[in-house]
């Protein structure tokens, strides 16, 4: 009896197996680990695993295929003769702000397996938990003479209507900090040198004119452009406003806190209601116990040298700690391996 196979349903630009090139522009910050490991952990169990559009071309049926967040279109629609041929697998890493489609109602319907991070459907049936995965370090910068910067903030500048997301309140951040003390914040990201035009579909259609996209961008003159590898630019900052996507979702923890807490950075963080459940207080400073952003910055420049390595020490302790390991690539892998696996 041969190998059974996986097929990791994917978009164009991870096909042909480029989901597993470690050298790839795609692996981000190494962002693509997970889906190697997850490879390796089902080879050791008899499990051949490739991106869906290799088998499609070699004329093979996989035994089981995994969509990475619910597909907009009809599942069975889209596998073709492999419908009712093999497994239906489902991994839901994106919330409802960026994915509605994921929490649909009977949107899971037909799936044999379900893998999240919302613990409110998990039962180990049908719904797995699992984490958003993290390469982590082998270890934490702790140079406090490295920090040539105050604080900064990464992320792609986005919209939404969703009543939780966070998109806005980035915004307003930056802004303030722009206006207030521009020479301690440092702005990277996609889109920030462009307007994002919102409302009729007719006003939208302009985001598709680079050119007046750019003309029309609200001035931010704290923006230094995009970065290629996160980690080593946060680590030349003591902080990092660290919004999620959206707030007040339970266990909706993304890479955003992690990036900062192994570059040596204590992040500045809103988003999952419960983040102290899984990270340490000690670790991070919580947006949510500041009125203003006045009483945010006061307490930043009045954090002294042995208080911020206080944050550091936590990080160090916590990330090389077994508390922190359903949030690595490796404990990814073993989960979603196993119940591939059938164990």
């Amino acid at each position: 009896m041969g190998l059974k196979k996986l097929a990791l349903w994917v978009d164009k630009p991870y096909q042909e197996d480029r989901l597993f090139r470690a050298d790839g522009p795609l692996n981000r910050d190494n962002c693509l680990s997970s889906m190697r490991l997850l490879r390796d952990a089902l080879a050791a169990r008899g499990w051949e695993c490739r991106t869906h559009d290799i088998y499609r071309a070699d004329g093979v049926i996989p035994d089981a295929v995994l969509f990475s967040d619910r597909p907009k279109g009809n599942a069975d629609a889209l596998l073709g003769g492999w419908a009712g041929r093999a497994r239906k697998l489902l991994l839901l890493m994106e919330c409802e702000v960026i994915k509605p489609e994921n929490w649909a109602p009977g949107a899971h319907e037909g799936f044999d397996a379900v893998f999240t991070w919302d613990e409110r459907y998990v039962d180990n049936k049908k719904y797995f938990k699992v984490n958003f995965a993290n390469p982590f370090p082998a270890a934490i910068p702790a140079d406090l003479g490295a920090k040539t910067g105050f604080c900064l903030m990464i992320t792609a500048n986005k919209k939404s209507r969703h009543p939780l997301e966070l998109y806005s309140e980035r915004e307003r951040t930056a802004s303030w900090f722009e206006r207030e003390h521009p020479a301690d914040f440092d702005l990277y990201g996609m889109g920030w040198d462009r307007r994002v035009f919102t409302g009729p579909a007719p006003l939208r259609a302009l985001n598709r004119l680079p050119a007046l996209a750019r003309l029309a961008a609200p001035r931010h003159p704290c923006y230094r452009g995009t970065v290629a590898e996160k980690r080593p630019v946060i680590s030349r900052y003591r902080f990092s406003v660290c919004y999620e996507n959206a707030r007040e979702i339970p266990g909706y923890i993304t890479e955003k806190i992690f990036d900062c807490l192994f570059s040596g950075n204590v992040p500045v963080y809103w988003g999952a209601p419960d983040i102290a459940k899984y990270i340490p207080q000690a670790c991070f400073i919580d947006r949510r116990e500041f009125r203003s952003h006045e009483q945010l910055y006061s307490f930043l420049k009045g954090m002294s040298d042995a208080e911020f390595g206080g944050y550091l020490q936590a990080a160090r302790d916590y990330v090389f700690s077994p508390a922190a390991y359903p949030f690595t690539d490796r404990s990814f892998a073993e989960t979603v391996g196993k119940v591939v696996a059938g164990e």
